[in-house]
C-alpha cells in the first residue's frame, strides 16, 4: 500500500519534471549563443535600426511580426545589448511559459498519464522546441495557442452555485486575448474559437442574457483588434512578397469546395510533420480526434474548445486567410497535442479497466492503442532531439554568418566594397553594424548575358574604380549552383584574391582589383573542397548597389 501511495506521487510529480527538464534544455540551448542566420537577421536589423514607432506599419526585409513581440525585442537590445542570448531570452521564456501552462493544462483536467503526455509532446515537439531558440515570434504562437483556450475553459468552470457565469473570469479571458494579440498572431487565430465557445455556454446557461453578459466584454478585445489591425497586420497583408510567398500553402485560385475539400485532406500529412512534428501523417490526426471522442470523463469545455481550434484552422486555410503549413501554423499544434493527450489518458484508463474486469478484449485493444502511442512518442522523440541536444547547436542551415562577417571585418580597409549575393546582405547589415556603412553591392547571376547591359560586372569595376571587394558567399538560396564558381572565376579574371576562408558551408575572401590578375579560377579550386568545376554557361554576373527590400 505504502509502495503504490508512493508511486502514484511520483507519477503525478512527472509532468513537473518533464517541464523542469525541458525548459533546463532550452536554457542550455539559449546558453550557447548559437549565431544568427537570414530569418533572424533580418527582423533583428528592424527593431535595431527603428525607434519603437518606427516598428509601427510595413517592416523591411518583407518582415512581419506583432508590435509588442517587437517592442520586447527592442528594449532587450537597449537594455542588454545586441547579443545573441539577448535577443533570444523572449522567444525561451515564451518556450519556458508554454511547458509551464502544459502542467497547468494536465494537472487540472487530465490525468497523470495526459498530463504526462501532453508535458512531453510540448517539451519534445521537434518545431516547438525549434521556435522556442529562433529569434522570431513563433514560441508566443505556440505559448498562446495552449494558454488562451485554457484560460478559456477556466473561464466556463461552475466554481459556484449562485455564478452560472463567471462573469469575472470571462471579463479577464477577453484582457489577456485583447493584449495577447499584441505578441502573438496565434492568440488573434485561437480567439475566435475561444468565443464562440464562450457565447455559446452563455446562451445555453441564460439564454439571449447570457450571450449578451459574455459577449459586452468582447468589447475590449474589438477595440485591440482594430488598433493591432492598423499597426501590425494591414501592412502585411499588404506585403505583395508575403502573399506571394504563403500562396502555394492555400488551395489554388478558383477552386470549388470538392477541390478545396481534396487540398485539405492533402495536407494533413505534411502538417503532421511540419507543424506537428509527427511522422505518422494522417494516423497523428486521427488519434488526436480520437482523443477528443474517447475521453468522455475529461471537462466538456477543454474537449470543445481545443477541438474546435483545428476545426478553425482547416476553415482560415480554406477561406485562404491563414495557411496550415510550416511556421504559421504553431499556433494550433498545441490543441493536437491535447488530443493525443487525452488519447493517452482515454488508453490509460482502458488498459486499467480491462486489467482489474479481467477483460482479455478491452485489454488487448488497450494495449495495442498504448503500443500506438509509445510508437508516436518514440518518433516525436527522435525528431525533437534533433534541437533539443546536450551539445552545441549548430546554426540552422550550418552557416556561420558571424564568423564570417568578423573575420571580413578584422581585414577590412578604408575603401573597401562588402559584395554579397541577395540573401546573404542582411548578414553584412546585421553582424557588420555601423562598418556595412561601406558601399556595399549586390551581386547577381542571370543566364542572359543580355540582360546585365552596364551593371556586368566587369562594366562595374570599370565605371566605379573600387579598390578591394569584401566577398562573403552565404546562404545561396537565391542563386543557381553555378553562381559561386562564376563570381569567383570573373573576379579573378580581372583582379587577385589576396585572402580566403572557408566559413562552415560558406566562403569569404578579398580580392583585390589594384593587383593584376594571375589566371582565372573557381571556388573550387580555393577552397580545395570541391572539384575544379568550370561553369558551362555564358550567364553574367550582375552588380548593383544593395538596397534593403
Amino acid at each position: 500500500m505504502r509502495f503504490k501511495t508512493r508511486l502514484d506521487s511520483l507519477v503525478r510529480t512527472l509532468p513537473f519534471v518533464i517541464a523542469a527538464l525541458g525548459s533546463a534544455l532550452l536554457v542550455l540551448q539559449w546558453s550557447w549563443g548559437r549565431m544568427l542566420w537570414l530569418d533572424e537577421e533580418m527582423i533583428a536589423i528592424n527593431f535595431r535600426d527603428r525607434s519603437f514607432w518606427g516598428l509601427t506599419g510595413a517592416l523591411s526585409l518583407a518582415q512581419a511580426a506583432p508590435y509588442g513581440w517587437l517592442v520586447l525585442e527592442r528594449t532587450m537590445l537597449l537594455l542588454f545589448g545586441d547579443g545573441e542570448r539577448s535577443l533570444r531570452t523572449i522567444p525561451v521564456l515564451f518556450g519556458i511559459a508554454t511547458l509551464a501552462s502544459a502542467v497547468w493544462v494536465g494537472r487540472r483536467w487530465m490525468t497523470p498519464a495526459g498530463a504526462i503526455a501532453l508535458v512531453f509532446l510540448c517539451a519534445m515537439g521537434q518545431w516547438v522546441a525549434f521556435h522556442a531558440l529562433e529569434l522570431k515570434h513563433y514560441s508566443a504562437d505556440v505559448c498562446f495557442g495552449l494558454l488562451l483556450p485554457a484560460l478559456a475553459v477556466f473561464a466556463l468552470e461552475d466554481e459556484t452555485a449562485r455564478a452560472p457565469i463567471n462573469r469575472k473570469r470571462i471579463v479577464g479571458w477577453w484582457i489577456v486575448a485583447a493584449a495577447a494579440q499584441w505578441f502573438s498572431n496565434g492568440a488573434l487565430f485561437v480567439a475566435p474559437a475561444c468565443a464562440v465557445m464562450l457565447l455559446v455556454a452563455g446562451w445555453r446557461r441564460l439564454g439571449w442574457r447570457g450571450v449578451f453578459e459574455v459577449g459586452l466584454p468582447g468589447a475590449v478585445w474589438l477595440v485591440s483588434f482594430a488598433a493591432n489591425y492598423r499597426i501590425t497586420l494591414a501592412p502585411a497583408l499588404a506585403s505583395d512578397f508575403l502573399r506571394g510567398y504563403w500562396s502555394s500553402a492555400f488551395p489554388p485560385p478558383g477552386s470549388g469546395p470538392v477541390q478545396t475539400v481534396r487540398w485539405l485532406w492533402e495536407q494533413l500529412g505534411p502538417v503532421a510533420v511540419k507543424p506537428g512534428g509527427s511522422g505518422f501523417g494522417v494516423v497523428f490526426w486521427i488519434v488526436s480526434a480520437a482523443g477528443f471522442i474517447a475521453a468522455v470523463r475529461c471537462s466538456k469545455p477543454l474537449r470543445f474548445v481545443y477541438l474546435s481550434i483545428p476545426i478553425w484552422a482547416f476553415v482560415f486555410a480554406a477561406l485562404r486567410v491563414v495557411p496550415m503549413s510550416e511556421r504559421l501554423g504553431l499556433w494550433f499544434v498545441p490543441a493536437l497535442y491535447v488530443g493525443v493527450a487525452l488519447a493517452a489518458q482515454a488508453t490509460a484508463t482502458l488498459v486499467s479497466r480491462a486489467a482489474t474486469a479481467r477483460k482479455p478484449l478491452g485489454l488487448a485493444a488497450g494495449l495495442a492503442a498504448a503500443a500506438l502511442l509509445v510508437a508516436m512518442a518514440v518518433d516525436v522523440y527522435q525528431r525533437g532531439t534533433i534541437y533539443m541536444t546536450l551539445t552545441s547547436p549548430t546554426a540552422n542551415h550550418e552557416l556561420d554568418d558571424r564568423a564570417a562577417v568578423r573575420w571580413l571585418l578584422r581585414e577590412r580597409r578604408p575603401g573597401d566594397v562588402w559584395m554579397a549575393s541577395y540573401l546573404t546582405l542582411p548578414a553584412i547589415w546585421w553582424y557588420a553594424g555601423n562598418d556595412a556603412s561601406s558601399p556595399a553591392v549586390e551581386a547577381s547571376f542571370d543566364y542572359n548575358p543580355a540582360n546585365c547591359g552596364p551593371n556586368d560586372l566587369a562594366a562595374w569595376v570599370k565605371s566605379a574604380h573600387p579598390t578591394r571587394a569584401l566577398v562573403y558567399l552565404g546562404f545561396g538560396h537565391d542563386t543557381p549552383p553555378p553562381f559561386a564558381d562564376l563570381l569567383v572565376q570573373r573576379l579573378t579574371a580581372i583582379a587577385s584574391v589576396t585572402a580566403y576562408r572557408p566559413v562552415k558551408w560558406g566562403h569569404v575572401l578579398i580580392v583585390d582589383f589594384q593587383s593584376p590578375s594571375i589566371g582565372t579560377v573557381t571556388l573550387g579550386a580555393l577552397s580545395r573542397q570541391q572539384p575544379d568545376r568550370r561553369p558551362e554557361t555564358l550567364g553574367c554576373i550582375a552588380i548593383t548597389p544593395a538596397r534593403r527590400w
